[in-house]
């Protein structure tokens, strides 16, 4: 054995192993093949693997089974599954509980193959130190992703895997939290940065329009069709075809959009000619994605296949340090921007920013700076500017230490005005009211039994982040 990382290759069909070999023999490792998975951990029993790529339709352990074997016993190693685009349910749950780290689909592209296992063996975790606020200068700018709080390693990482593969990504999250910042950093991170990018809000459209949007026209196909127009699924190339707010799509649009999904192939109106497309399909809803599927307004079977793999973003108000460090960084660039003299909060000011709620999340924070930094003055945002400027959203203000329906501001301090309150003997038959923490834990628990234990599958539906349902848990 030589001192080169160890690539093993697993798959019981000899011609793939061979093709796997050819297509891998400038990669800088020493390459392995085995047609028996048993073999494969006999082997790694005695050499340690740095990279493990398996075919999942095997006869003595699927691929799944078999790289989770190889996670337990060697953790560090770089986990890659080769299959065809039906098996996407089954290895949708082994990369979102972390089994499998990328995706191959059959058939593969050679040089995206040999891109993504570079990428594999030259992958190291990149971890940011923790720290506070104070010793922060600049935060962290992961493609127009600003953050510094811990729980956006793990979504940062997500984002490099995922870019590493061709299949569906379904991005989750509140309104404003940035998912097309993700949809582009997930672009920005693959083999094919270099090809198109195609961003496009469905619910923007009659269902007439999105559906030419989306696979085109011939000429003549309808009324006031008078040329050919391309479709974004053609226009992407071997790009990235983002689709927002995809729970806005009618059943017929869905039914159509499931087989091209499937069937990697679509035909323009007013034509049956199929044409092949290569993209890659990024998904994302603001909408309760879990209420669409349990109210039947979107299709559970095309919910499974453009949720391959599945990108949670937190909202502001959970992530920590972040809200003032992205708060700062807006100030900075506006500033900036708009020829303005702005370097700093004052106290009170921030105290308002990291009470408040923010329903809005990071596009109402950056809208409201924006907005201060062009209607004032100075070196210094006040709290009378910010109070100002939330002045209409003010119902969304809640202490994080304090749960109140309405607040009144003052120059220099946040009062609680409460709504209402039971004192002793004032109400003889006082509402049963259960406590927050019991009425989370039903309806994370239902989520979960709802999806067969997959916390991943359960976040989506909650429209949270698995890790903060890991959270939640130990806190019980």
């Amino acid at each position: 054995m030589n001192d080169l990382p160890i690539l093993i290759l697993v798959d019981d069909d000899a011609d793939i192993l061979s093709a796997l070999k050819r297509a891998l023999h400038s990669i800088s490792a020493e390459i392995h093949t085995f047609q028996s998975a048993l073999d494969a951990i006999q082997f790694c029993n005695l050499h340690s693997p740095a990279v493990v790529i398996s075919d999942q339709h095997m006869p003595e352990m699927d691929g799944c089974e078999f790289l989770l074997r190889i996670k337990d016993k060697w953790p560090k190693s770089q986990r890659i599954i080769l299959s065809a685009y039906n098996d996407f349910q089954k290895i949708s749950s082994a990369f979102n509980s972390g089994v499998v780290e990328r995706f191959i689909c059959k058939p593969w592209d050679n040089k995206e193959l040999v891109f993504m296992i570079n990428k594999a063996l030259n992958s190291f975790p990149e971890s940011i130190s923790p720290t506070s606020i104070e010793m922060i200068d600049t935060p962290i700018n992961f493609h127009g992703i600003i953050a510094a709080d811990e729980s956006m390693h793990d979504l940062f990482d997500t984002i490099k895997h995922a870019a590493t593969t061709n299949a569906p990504i379904f991005v989750i999250g509140e309104t404003g939290t940035g998912k097309e910042l993700v949809a582009q950093a997930c672009h920005k991170e693959s083999f094919h940065k270099e090809e198109p990018f195609i961003a496009v809000n469905c619910a923007n459209f009659s269902e007439n329009l999105i559906e030419s949007q989306l696979f085109g026209h011939i000429k003549g196909a309808f009324t006031g069709a008078t040329t050919n127009q391309e479709g974004l699924f053609s226009a992407a190339k071997k790009g990235t075809l983002f689709l927002d707010e995809i729970c806005s799509l009618s059943p017929l649009l869905q039914a159509k959009l499931l087989r091209v999904i499937q069937e990697r192939e679509f035909s323009p109106i007013g034509t049956h000619k199929v044409q092949k497309f290569h993209a890659q399909v990024i998904s994302a809803s603001s909408n309760s994605i879990g209420q669409a599927l349990i109210d039947g307004s979107f299709r559970e079977d095309l919910y499974y296949r453009l949720n391959v793999i599945t990108i949670a973003l937190p909202s502001l108000r959970d992530r920590g340090t972040d809200l003032l460090l992205i708060a700062r960084y807006f100030l900075k660039k506006f500033s900036k921007a708009e020829n303005k003299q702005f370097v700093k909060f004052s106290r009170d000011t921030i105290k308002i920013i990291c009470s408040y709620d923010w329903p809005g999340n990071i596009r109402q924070l950056e809208n409201i700076i924006h907005g201060m930094v062009i209607l004032n003055t100075g070196s210094k945002i006040s709290s009378q500017m910010i109070i100002k400027s939330l002045s209409t959203t003010v119902q969304g203000f809640a202490s994080k230490n304090t749960p109140i329906a309405k607040t009144s501001f003052s120059e220099n301090q946040v009062t609680p005005s409460p709504s209402s309150h039971f004192n002793e003997g004032e109400n003889d038959n006082p509402p049963k009211i259960q406590p927050l923490w019991q009425t989370e834990k039903q309806a994370i628990e239902t989520a979960i039994t709802f999806c067969n234990g997959n916390v991943p599958q359960a976040a989506a539906l909650l429209e949270v982040s698995p890790s903060t349902i890991y959270r939640k848990k130990q806190s019980w």
